[in-house]
């Protein structure tokens, strides 16, 4: 029987050993934190999709981290759902010791890992630079508040493009795509209504229909009798979409359809300049765009905490920004208040060159919207099937 207990005892040790028992403390200031973090590793986890994003991170942010700080920085490409339930599988297995120790993430992707316990709390009293940013774009992430679980890290607008050279007459209302739609048969198309982007058109498109009254997630069935006879004027009359953003844009980028669009006004730029998009490339901003935050958030269960901190703060430094700003990498906006920076570096935000394929600041402030709730992106998917079948 002493055997058996014995035998009992070390199976609970290697299980306890194995789901890791020992969860990584934040420091009780930045500077410690840098400290601690000195030749560690942070594996930021984040969409990988767009080629700007990446050099930023790779050629920007990573060699800075190493200089000032001494710390390397892992971009590790992966859907943010995915991540997600990665760390869902790990709350279940009581894993206190995870891989992920940065991630990028908003919308229904933070309200779910909110709802689950996913993310430590109080990160604005541990980031120095926190103290820059805008705080209405950090309080809430389209409907959900912030809690202090995640640190905006831009602030951006949706924004169509389009091929001049292809489109003399752009629309100027949703109605009006519409027409245009069927003027021009498999010209156009949207990312099915999983992806981000592709929600966030219907609810553009909900917008136009019922205004901020559709806000409580009861859409009406002649939406969606309106959004079906969308679908024989798409690309491959609607019988499939794509499946994400960088799909799309590289079906633009083919010219098999003649527009595309995204959050971030400021992001077709590069891809204009590289030749990846076409020459042509302008903006189109309709009677609305929703504006929107994406976030920084930790893991519960980080294993480098402190080195997710000191990356986090690098990334809210008003260079940072301003080089995330900039199209030679993302043309990301700031999440910063332009009002708390001294002189010098808001005179150079305010400087950034006008690019070809950037709308009327003035336009694009005049029709800024803020986003329906998590009720509505979820009512949008769950009957997005009477359009998609």
């Amino acid at each position: 029987m002493r055997r058996l207990k014995q035998f009992g005892l070390m199976l609970s040790l290697i299980f306890l050993a194995a789901c890791g028992t020992t969860r990584a403390e934040i420091a009780p200031t930045f500077e410690q934190a840098a400290e601690e973090a000195k030749q560690s590793t942070v594996n930021f986890y984040m969409w990988g999709g767009d080629d700007g994003i990446n050099r930023y991170i790779d050629e920007y942010v990573a060699p800075r981290l190493k200089q000032t700080y001494d710390v390397e920085l892992n971009r590790v490409p992966m859907d943010t759902a995915e991540f997600v339930r990665q760390l869902s599988l790990d709350k279940r297995a009581n894993r206190e010791e995870g891989t992920i120790d940065l991630m990028w993430i908003n919308g229904d992707n933070f309200r779910n890992a909110a709802e689950a316990e996913l993310l430590q709390g109080d990160l604005l009293d541990k980031i120095p630079n926190a103290a820059l940013l805008n705080e209405e774009a950090q309080a809430t992430d389209a409907g959900t508040p912030t809690d202090g679980l995640e640190v905006a890290w831009g602030n951006v607008q949706f924004v169509m493009h389009y091929d001049a050279d292809k489109v003399k007459n752009p629309p100027t209302t949703f109605d009006e795509l519409h027409r245009w739609t069927e003027e021009n048969p498999d010209r156009f198309t949207y990312p099915e209504v999983t992806d981000f982007t592709g929600n966030a058109f219907v609810r553009h498109l909900l917008y136009a229909e019922y205004g901020a009254a559709a806000g409580d997630g009861e859409i009406p069935d002649e939406f969606w009798e309106k959004l079906a006879t969308w679908s024989p004027t798409l690309w491959k009359q609607g019988s499939t979409y794509p499946k994400s953003l960088a799909q799309l844009d590289q079906l633009y980028a083919a010219g098999d359809v003649w527009m595309t669009m995204g959050f971030n006004e400021r992001r077709a730029e590069a891809e204009r300049n590289d030749g990846v998009f076409p020459n042509g490339t302008r903006a189109l901003v309709l009677e609305h765009s929703i504006a929107s935050t994406h976030f920084l958030a930790v893991p519960f269960n980080a294993t480098n905490p402190n080195g997710a901190l000191v990356v986090i703060n690098e990334l809210l430094s008003p260079e940072a920004q301003l080089a995330k700003q900039d199209a030679t990498y993302w043309g990301d906006g700031t999440s910063l208040d332009l009002t708390k920076l001294d002189a010098s570096d808001r005179d150079a935000f305010l400087k950034l060159d006008d690019g070809v394929t950037y709308p009327d600041p003035e336009r694009l402030a005049e029709r800024s919207i803020p986003d329906y709730g998590p009720a509505v992106i979820d009512a949008i998917r769950e009957e997005w099937e009477r359009v998609a079948q």
